[in-house]
């Protein structure tokens, strides 16, 4: 059953979407607060497959669902019922690669759009560009098929040229502002342009609008298909609104709120934010320019590392008029590099696909956006995979920085625009066919097979010291506990999901320290947004989810400092955050931290002790010993059996670890 299927019977369950006052979702459960309790129907909602279990708290109604399926339904519902959905903002994050983090917070529910779009775009050149299956295109030769192509490319450029709307969306969502602001705002500046070039008679401007300020024509600034404006500018707005929503109330912050946000802000985003922005585009653009003129194949390898980062902020749009410029007098270097940046990540996205779990949400996310990527569209990959991961990312960056600067030694050009993927060699100049689709082989070359390389030297099982000095087998799933302290009975706690081990095998500890560090090795796949939750998965594909306390999302965010982010690679100790146990107390909430075995069976892992102490890195969980063999089962002479004084001696801290 699908997320929207799901989604749809809970909706259906809590009485209809006008039943629902709002939503919010946790790493294992959607919580939704109903006008009328009376209108839910809980036996309705426990019936329906894949709910672990429902629970009423203070008028809210949880509906357990598990890791991702949580998260998945309630975006599904907010998607496609317009439910409401509480925004929390998150706390700071001291990290350095929390910028990144948020571009990819903000893609992430664009990704189907992008990969749609980018498919569109894709058809549409392979049945309206010269020279891909004969020197004419195919609608040429198919003149019915003229109006299915213009109206799949319209589908497929819309996306793009329309982006800071729907990028104006998922920010100002992000940020805790209001998405359909954040989507006004998104319009105003794409519609700039248009009302230049056209003219609007019913909002009396002029055909040619001009307000200048110095140099600068305001309104002619062309923000489409950009990136980091856009945010910004959510950025902005969410934090106007929030001020607005503070000082006005009842009737006037419905009439003024929406009114001023969109006025200050958008005077904010035409007078400074977005001129300043664009013209790191350009900058860019002229640098890079200047390089490839001057530094040869230096400056190929260094043009090429650079593009792919300029993808992910948007800047590369800057690129497209000098790209213009040059094959008007010749020829364009920056063509041939960008086919080739596309290729490398979809090289590595396939690569990911291909050392991915079977059945695992990864693979299928990369199995997707792959071939937009192949076909010129990158972004739905590199969100959604390589960005994730990082050092995909990474290596395809690599590759792309060698490929380039084999093009710059063969002198590679384009004539033309066109698809910038494997269809590439339609655009570039006769007599360079040849060397371009094997700098793209290189590229695709080297990121497939780094990535294949890290991929197995990521998942290849490290091997622990046991107490004597040997090496401990890794090959059975063990997990350790995450934090010292004291362990908790599970069929104690008050949370009836967690105390009857819904959603996998449990262990418990009443923590005695603050940090909370990963119970296994693995990479971080889930990193709830109040950073009470975080799921790891191991290299044999078992998820081990690390719950900090119960309903400790109310706190949203107050008390956790996350030390940790999606697609990290930790080992057993590694920190994943850190949590002001004392704060969780004061708030009336159990400080309890839970690990969960999300995807096994519940008798697959059993707790290796009950009750006492345990210290971080202690094993709390491990297969079942195998059953005992019948006597005279088996080959060899019997043993004789041990005396008690030689048991004694050869029990260690490495017997009493996997036997206790």
């Amino acid at each position: 059953m699908n997320a929207t299927r799901l989604a749809d019977l809970i909706e259906d369950a809590m009485g209809g979407q006008d039943n629902l006052e709002s939503l919010t979702h946790c790493a294992t459960r959607v919580r939704l607060i109903p006008r009328n309790l009376d209108l839910v129907r809980f036996d309705a909602l426990r019936s329906i497959p894949l709910v672990i279990d429902t629970r009423l708290v203070a008028g809210q109604v949880q509906v357990v669902l598990g890791p991702d399926r949580a998260q998945a339904v309630a975006a599904a519902m907010r998607r496609h019922r317009g439910t409401a959905d509480t925004v929390v903002p998150r706390g700071r994050r001291h990290h350095p690669t929390r910028a990144l983090v948020l571009l990819v917070d903000v893609f992430t529910p664009l990704l189907p759009v992008f990969v749609a779009g980018g498919l569109l775009m894709a058809l549409h050149n392979l049945l309206a560009s010269p020279d891909i299956v004969g020197e004419m295109p195919i609608v040429h030769a198919a003149p019915w098929l003229d109006g299915f192509t213009s109206l799949v490319g319209l589908l497929g450029y819309a996306v793009f040229a329309l982006l800071p709307v729907l990028l104006g969306f998922a920010a100002t969502e992000r940020f805790g502002g209001s998405p359909h602001l954040g989507a006004a705002m998104g319009a105003a500046l794409v519609a700039a342009p248009l009302f230049s070039d056209a003219g609007s008679p019913a909002a009396h401007f002029a055909p040619s609008p001009a307000w200048m300020i110095g140099d600068l024509n305001v309104f002619g600034v062309d923000y489409r298909n950009t990136v980091i404006p856009m945010i910004a500018i959510a950025f902005v707005l969410a934090r106007v609104e929030r001020v607005l929503k503070r000082r006005l109330h009842g009737s006037v912050q419905l009439l003024l709120v929406p009114t001023v946000t969109l006025l200050a802000t958008g005077l904010i985003a035409f007078l400074v934010l977005g001129p300043a922005l664009r013209v790191l585009g350009a900058v860019a653009a002229h640098v890079m320019q200047w390089l490839y003129v001057s530094a040869g194949p230096a400056g190929g390898a260094m043009i090429g590392a650079a593009y792919s980062p300029l993808v992910v902020t948007g800047l590369h749009q800057g690129l497209l008029a000098i790209e213009l410029g040059l094959i008007a007098t010749g020829g364009s270097f920056i063509f041939p590099i960008a086919a080739t940046a596309n290729i490398a990540q979809a090289a590595a996205t396939f690569a990911v696909w291909a050392c991915s779990p079977r059945g695992s949400h990864l693979r299928s996310l990369a199995a997707t956006t792959a071939a937009p990527a192949a076909l010129g569209i990158a972004e739905p990959a590199m969100f959604g995979v390589t960005l994730r991961l990082r050092a995909p990312f990474a290596i395809a960056v690599g590759a792309t920085a060698v490929a380039a600067a084999l093009l710059a030694t063969f002198q590679v050009e384009a004539v033309t625009l066109g698809a910038a993927g494997l269809f590439g060699f339609a655009s570039i100049a006769a007599g360079k066919v040849g060397p371009f689709i094997v700098c793209q082989a290189v590229a695709a070359g080297l990121s497939f097979g780094g990535t294949w390389a890290w991929s197995r030297w990521w998942s290849q099982p490290e091997s622990e010291p046991g107490a004597d000095g040997s090496a401990r087998d890794a090959g059975a799933t063990t997990i350790s506990s995450p934090v010292s302290g004291v362990m908790v009975d599970v069929e104690t706690l008050a949370d009836a999901a967690f105390a009857a081990s819904a959603l996998g095998p449990t262990v418990a500890v009443a923590p005695q320290e603050s940090r909370i560090v990963a119970p296994a090795q693995g990479i971080v796949t889930v990193v709830s947004r109040t950073g009470h939750a975080y799921g790891i998965t191991m290299p044999d594909g078992t998820e081990v989810l690390v719950h900090v306390g119960i309903d400790t999302v109310r706190m949203n965010g107050v008390g956790f400092l996350p030390l940790t982010r999606v697609g990290a690679r930790v080992s057993v100790g590694d920190p994943l955050v850190d949590v002001d146990v004392d704060a969780v107390v004061s708030a009336g909430l159990d400080p309890v931290v839970l690990t969960i075995v999300t995807n096994v069976d519940s008798g697959a892992l059993l707790p290796r002790r009950r009750g006492g102490s345990v210290r971080a890195g202690d094993l709390i969980l491990s297969p079942p010993p195998p059953p005992p063999r019948r006597r005279g089962a088996g080959r060899g002479p019997r043993r004789r059996p041990r005396s008690p004084r030689l048991i004694n001696r050869l029990t260690t801290r490495r017997e009493v670890a996997n036997f206790a």
